[in-house]
């Protein structure tokens, strides 16, 4: 155990995005800033607040944060920072009329990129245009409450996966011009970036063509760093929330692949990643917690007392309306 912590010493821990789900009409409350603070330390490089809406956007539910000038953004910005953590804020957005599948897998994989293929292809320029804007705008916005890390979510089937996915999008070129540009100027101010796409999306037809050329186009973007998530939200959520053995191995293997053809870009990786053996895995890697961290907000200094997959943080899948975990208990709501 020493030797591996001297090892992760090396590498920058990143606490992954995720919808907590602790808001009151797309703002976030008390519970929203204790979830973040109480997990904050010297031992985390970033906290990345997750899926918040960029403005004109759509969220994946009805308890999806949205970004706004409201003052409660910047004192969750300060609280993480105080916690000894760099403020991140990871940017979305679905489109009008998503739905998130409560099931775990689609019986229908294909039936999802179908309606993908549809919806962009009745998109306008114009229309595509917009969207990035509002992460521009979203961008700006983050910078002035003070987070100092800028995630662009481009995975799980929201509305950017389609978007950069050539095989999805025939002007996906463009789209990812746009967000090189984007990368380019937050660096610019100083800014650190990242960015999530899903390694496939679960339907296995799909996936066997072209997702290779995907991850490499992604790799060759100026983020600095490129999170490694999987899996489609509406077709195999077990690939995002990945709990089994082999699916555990088979993510951290093709995060592998990746890094390994992209020496020169860092990848945030994860799927129980800091109960892998870091030896022989390298430099340009480094670990995402989640699941650890909702279950004891001192993981980082507690590394045995993690997640014991109760699986009751899939709020959403079981019908609820904010995060919970077996071993864990949020406030209270006081709304």
């Amino acid at each position: 155990m020493t030797s591996d912590i001297n090892i992760l010493s090396a590498r920058r821990t990143f606490f992954l995005a995720v919808n907590t789900g602790f808001v009151t009409e797309g703002i976030p409350d008390h519970r929203f800033l204790d979830f973040y603070a109480t997990r904050s330390s010297p031992e985390l490089h970033c906290s990345i607040i997750g899926n918040v809406v960029v403005p004109r956007g759509y969220g994946s539910n009805a308890v999806t944060p949205i970004l706004t000038e409201n003052p409660i953004w910047s004192d969750i910005a300060a609280s993480i920072k105080a916690g000894g953590s760099v403020p991140g804020i990871q940017l979305a957005t679905a489109w009008e009329g998503y739905v998130g599948s409560r099931k775990f897998r689609a019986p229908e994989p294909h039936a999802f990129i179908s309606e993908a293929r549809r919806l962009v292809d009745h998109m306008t320029a114009d229309d595509v245009g917009s969207v990035l804007s509002s992460f521009g705008l979203a961008t700006d916005i983050a910078i002035q409450h003070g987070f100092r890390h800028v995630q662009i979510h481009a995975a799980h089937g929201y509305l950017l996966s389609l978007l950069i996915d050539f095989r999805i999008n025939r002007n996906a070129a463009a789209v990812l011009d746009e967000l090189a540009s984007l990368a380019e100027r937050s660096k610019r101010l100083g800014i650190e970036t990242s960015i999530r796409i899903s390694l496939k999306t679960g339907d296995a037809d799909f996936d066997s063509s072209g997702t290779m050329q995907l991850q490499d186009s992604v790799a060759k973007l100026p983020f600095d760093f490129v999170d490694l998530s999987s899996g489609f939200y509406n077709i195999d959520k077990r690939l995002i929330y990945p709990a089994r053995t082999e699916v555990i191995e088979a993510r951290l293997q093709e995060s592998l692949a990746v890094g390994a053809r992209h020496p020169a870009r860092s990848f945030i990786i994860s799927g129980h990643a800091l109960r892998h053996d870091w030896t022989d895995i390298g430099p340009n890697f480094h670990p995402g917690v989640c699941r650890d961290l909702i279950a004891n907000p001192r993981f980082l200094q507690e590394r045995q007392n993690g997640c014991r997959n109760q699986n009751k943080c899939h709020y959403y899948s079981r019908g609820g309306n904010h995060l919970t975990c077996g071993r864990w208990k949020p406030l209270p709501d006081h709304s």
